[in-house]
């Protein structure tokens, strides 16, 4: 029998090596002679018992002893290789994936036949034990736990940043018998460019929060930097009470004693806004256009005025330009409120109406200093908005587990940082603002130009000006969007 090509591969074990000649019978090595090796089939503990040679003057594998209990596997240097690459996929997961969307996207790489080989019920096992194997300590029953663990000089590597010259865990805070525990996660790079910023976007998300330890919410606080977005600071929070909000801004402001941004926009969340009005009294508190347009249109829908506007115009028009009142300069929002009262009631939809305007009477009129998003750059809070999708992008998985999570804050740590340095190099890390937002813009600067000079009355603003929230209104009232308003329109 002529010879064939000695080839060879890693196996699955330390030092493990399979030899074959190509035609899909493999071998391991069993002894070596002087002129030969003798090889033994690797199924041998199933009882084949076929064995082979390797002729070191040509370095030609022969066959001795033919296989009986198999056939040939023409794909197993193949199957080896995917097999690695799919446990290397899964110790490089940073971010908690399911174990069948990893196996799918490695499965999706290969011919149908290679995939074939790779179904859950053979990979499974294998994928547990990689994941096992991982280097995390047992995940903590508290947060206070866990920020006392991540201090700890053998797990801080967790928190290292990816350029490995910083740490992202600053320090817990609060008290676990007040509920006000709080992990604080920021480089020292991003906190020297808190201490410089301007604005800041607060706004916290749940869905992308661990499972374990017990915590409310991951709270970000991110910068409107050259008209992009820069994350700085990200906390987990046990409890979204004032008091803990408390902590984690005094907090900050030890870390960063000169941090004080001239606004501050979030949610209208009434614990968030307190704790920012007490520790930072000098910045201006915003809230956001899009949030107040779309809860005051779920109101007017809850008062049974859906239909009605769906029906009518002019009815619309009024929820609208109540919708689009935060666009007035604060001292001006009541006024454009009666103005706009004075048109219904000469409408006729008094009736109908008053409930909508009673409600933001009670529930508006005394908040129109944060309400009011006149002359302000960013009139909604879709910074933060960005960054939650970001951060969706980065960590897939709802409810990870808590060191996926971390990694994820560390790998967006150096995207944050990335792109602030583009940004100062003049170039766009993003494509930034759709036209249409920019001609919202455009629209909205112009008519407040005119308000600002007295040269159109309050209810005539409103009537031009609340078209930039109408996409808002919609969402509320649930009607049919078949405008192309974008919700981050002002943004």
């Amino acid at each position: 029998m002529a010879g064939l090509p000695v080839r060879a591969f890693i196996g699955r074990q330390c030092n493990s090596v399979i030899i074959h000649g190509g035609d899909g019978y493999h071998y391991h090595a069993r002894e070596e002679r002087r002129k030969r090796i003798r090889l033994q089939c690797r199924h041998y503990d199933i009882g084949c018992r076929a064995t082979a040679k390797i002729d070191k003057e040509s370095w030609l594998l022969f066959h001795v002893e033919p296989h009986s209990v198999h056939p040939p596997d023409v794909l197993l240097e193949k199957d080896f290789e995917v097999r690695r690459s799919i446990i290397e996929a899964v110790h490089n997961d940073k971010f908690g994936l399911k174990l069948r969307f990893l196996l799918n996207q490695i499965r999706l790489q290969h011919s149908a036949t290679v995939a074939s080989r790779f179904t859950r019920a053979r990979m499974h096992s294998a994928m547990y034990v990689a994941i096992r194997s991982k280097s995390y300590p047992p995940i903590p029953q508290t947060l206070m736990y866990l920020g006392v663990l991540l201090g700890m000089p053998n797990t801080r590597r967790l928190c290292v940043t990816v350029d490995k010259q910083d740490f992202i865990f600053k320090g817990v805070v609060g008290c676990t018998q007040l509920k006000t525990v709080a992990l604080v996660f920021v480089s020292g790079r991003m906190l020297q460019h808190l201490e410089t910023v301007d604005n800041i976007h607060a706004d916290g998300t749940f869905k992308k929060r661990a499972k374990k330890p017990k915590m409310s919410q991951i709270f970000t606080l991110c910068t409107n930097f050259g008209g992009f977005v820069v994350p700085l600071v990200r906390v987990l929070m046990m409890r979204r009470t004032e008091e803990a909000y408390l902590e984690v801004l005094k907090y900050l402001t030890t870390l960063v004693p000169n941090f004080a941004p001239d606004r501050i926009h979030c949610d209208f969340e009434r614990a968030q806004m307190n704790a920012f009005r007490t520790v930072l009294p000098s910045s201006r508190i915003v809230g956001c256009l899009w949030h107040y347009g779309v809860a005051s249109s779920i109101h007017a829908s809850k008062l049974g005025l859906s239909p009605i506007a769906n029906d009518n115009q002019e009815v619309k028009t009024f929820i609208r330009c109540i919708a689009g009142v935060p666009l007035l300069p604060a001292q001006k929002i009541w006024t454009g409120v009666l103005e706009i009262w004075n048109e219904v009631v000469e409408a006729g939809w008094e009736d109908e109406l008053r409930p909508f305007f009673e409600y933001f009477e009670k529930e508006w009129k005394p908040r129109v200093a944060e309400l009011s998003v006149f002359g302000v750059p960013e009139r909604t809070n879709n910074v933060s908005e960005s960054d939650n999708r970001t951060l969706a992008s980065v960590i897939p998985q709802n409810r990870p587990n808590v060191w996926h999570l971390i990694g994820g804050f560390v790998q967006l740590e150096q995207l944050a940082f990335s792109d602030k340095l583009a940004i100062e190099k003049g170039n766009a890390p993003t494509s930034g603002k759709r036209w249409k937002a920019k001609l919202n813009d455009k629209r909205v600067k112009r008519l407040s130009d005119l308000i600002s000079n007295e040269q159109i009355s309050c209810a005539r603003f409103l009537h031009e000006a609340s078209f930039a929230i109408l996409a808002a209104v919609h969402h509320g009232l649930k009607l049919n969007n078949n405008d192309e308003e974008d919700s981050s329109g002002s943004d």
